[in-house]
């Protein structure tokens, strides 16, 4: 938890931020430290103005330039206050948010759940597994939250077993609701980069949109942990966690435990989907279909046409996939295709160097250069450009709808919305309305960009669509309100 206005050696500006906390933060005094991390420090602490017992979460601010300091600061405060409107017993509740006025440090006041971590849970319980009753039963609760928080427009972005806290009673409760989104950007802190890629979503690392079923990919990672006893997606390093959740199937739950029925691969199949649009659109489905499979039930929610589709055509374990390029399609290289691109390449080599011994290694080492290099340019290039966020909220009023948001031409999301009745009673009299909110955050890079929104109503004549252009400051966050009417679809920025 480095203090970045103070310039000095950082682990003496470390040293003195404790000092300066070890008795209170703000108005709340710290009783204890409960544990520490990459994105700051947890302390127990006591409200004095209700007698309240709570935990406090500083945060970090990564030392880039003032006013990018500053960005991020009024950042933390928009996402942690938007986090405070959730209400569930599954979720930590968010009190407050405040800034040391010693030291500048922003925090995060919440719900202090005596209790252990997920993944605290699961490492007291080995070699043994948790009973498949408790697991079932934890997962259906983490799934009740995330949907609740989806139906608001949030999204957690970090849902790991360390960010789940299980009480004394045995019930799962989310935290860190509000700040995920902060460390989980392309901000590094004191030269570490954040976020987990063992339970991170396809997209989150392509650095695509991302929406609630982002956060199911995480569950369901979570959930084949618990069991099978075994993580889907490991290895010894960061890259090659992210390559195997980028690129590999995992192995099929019952290969790991023959007591579990097959149901339980047709499951695990659609929850980690590599494409979102081939999961689950909500946690709670899966969550269901887990205890059906559980109980020897075929699983109540039936995959889309195309899905199933899909499913068919995988490989089964132990045999090659055949190659799928992006276009769906097969693409064989004739023969004698392949023997006129190494003639040209070997065309003007001696005699010598023309032979297979000798021609193979250099071609794969040609090939490893140009690979290489193009690693090295889309490095340089992320150097080059600071990274930013364009948010995009709004209000709706009707069923169903599909909106695309393309950027600079480049289309970045694509997906359908839903909206949900809402009764009025006055005078006796009942009414309904249709109400639905739209919450998405799309990582772009900083400069001048021209934003693009069509929204599409399926069976209805609405089908509209909105061009705008805004500035992005590195290491900041620009909302668009997105304005449904009769009239057509109007674009503002919020300032």
């Amino acid at each position: 938890m480095a203090l970045c206005y103070i310039r000095a050696n950082p682990l003496i500006a470390f040293y003195a931020i404790m000092k300066q906390m070890a008795e209170q933060l703000g108005r709340y005094e710290i009783l204890a430290e409960i544990g520490r991390g990459a994105m700051g420090a947890v302390f127990q602490a006591r409200d004095p103005k209700i007698d309240r017992v709570v935990a406090i979460k500083t945060i970090s601010v990564p030392e880039t330039g003032e006013v990018e300091m500053e960005q991020y600061r009024q950042r933390f405060f928009r996402e942690a206050q938007a986090a405070g409107r959730l209400s569930a017993p599954g979720i930590v509740t968010i009190y407050d948010v405040g800034e040391d006025e010693a030291t500048r440090t922003p925090f995060i006041v919440m719900e202090y759940v005596p209790g252990r971590t997920l993944d605290q849970v699961i490492q007291a319980a080995a070699p043994a597994r948790l009973p498949r009753g408790t697991a079932l039963h934890l997962i259906q609760q983490v799934a009740e939250a995330l949907d609740y928080a989806h139906s608001h427009g949030i999204v957690h972005r970090d849902i790991k077993p360390s960010n789940i806290i299980v009480t004394e009673e045995g019930r799962a409760k989310i935290a860190d609701f509000g700040i995920a989104r902060l460390s989980l950007g392309e901000v590094t802190v004191s030269g570490q980069v954040l976020g987990t890629p063992a339970y991170m979503s396809p997209e989150q690392l392509h650095g695509k949109a991302i929406d609630g079923r982002s956060d199911l990919f995480s569950l369901g990672v979570i959930a084949y942990w618990l069991l099978t006893g075994e993580k889907p997606f490991a290895g010894d390093s960061v890259t090659a966690i992210s390559l195997q959740v980028l690129s590999k199937e995992p192995a099929p739950p019952t290969v790991l435990d023959s007591s579990l029925s097959p149901g339980f691969d047709q499951v695990f199949s659609r929850a980690l989907a590599k494409d979102p649009d081939h999961r689950y659109p909500r946690c709670r489905d899966f969550s269901l279909d887990l205890q059906d499979v559980s109980a020897d039930r075929p699983p109540r929610f039936k995959p889309a046409p195309a899905q199933r589709t899909q499913a068919l055509n995988m490989p089964q374990p132990g045999s090659s996939p055949a190659p799928t390029p992006s276009t769906g399609k097969t693409m064989v290289v004739p023969k004698a295709g392949r023997s006129s691109l190494v003639a040209r390449f070997t065309a003007h080599l001696p005699r010598k160097l023309r032979r297979p011994a000798v021609l193979y290694p250099v071609l794969a080492l040609v090939v490893l250069a140009g690979l290489a290099l193009v690693a090295a340019s889309n490095s340089r290039a992320k150097i080059i450009s600071p990274p930013a966020n364009l948010q995009i909220i709004g209000q709706y009023s009707f069923h169903a709808a599909e909106i695309s948001v393309w950027v600079d031409n480049d289309l970045r999301y694509q997906g359908q919305v839903t909206g949900a009745l809402r009764k009025h009673t006055k005078f006796f009299k009942t009414t309904y309305t249709v109400e639905g909110r739209i919450a998405l955050t799309i990582p772009l890079r900083a400069g001048n960009h021209k934003i693009r929104v069509h929204v599409k109503v399926p069976g209805e004549a609405y089908d509209e669509d909105s061009t705008i252009e805004g500035q992005f400051n590195p290491y900041s966050e620009k909302t668009l309100r997105a304005i449904f009417s009769d009239q057509g679809l109007d674009l503002n920025w919020v300032l």
